[in-house]
């Protein structure tokens, strides 16, 4: 990963954001790592996946209570999946 100051990132933004696409930029304030400048394509799959990582933890939430679940068995019988 690319590193550069503040004013590094400022004055040169139009090419970080280029180099961006293909790989993050790390910004630094006062030697200290700052933010990091991704691509909207990867700030997307970023996204998706935090989505679903909390459909996940919802869904694990949801199976400790037995009494709130359905048995898959009888949600096919009744759809006429048997």
């Amino acid at each position: 990963m690319k590193r550069f100051s503040v004013s590094d990132a400022r004055n040169n933004l139009p090419l970080l954001m280029e180099k961006a696409k293909k790989e993050p930029i790390m910004i630094e304030r006062h030697g200290k790592e700052e933010a990091v400048l991704i691509s909207a394509e990867q700030f997307e799959r970023f996204v998706a996946a935090e989505e679903e990582l909390e459909d996940i933890k919802a869904i694990e939430e949801s199976m400790k209570d037995p009494g709130l679940n359905i048995p898959w068995e009888k949600v096919k019988k009744e759809l006429g999946l048997l």
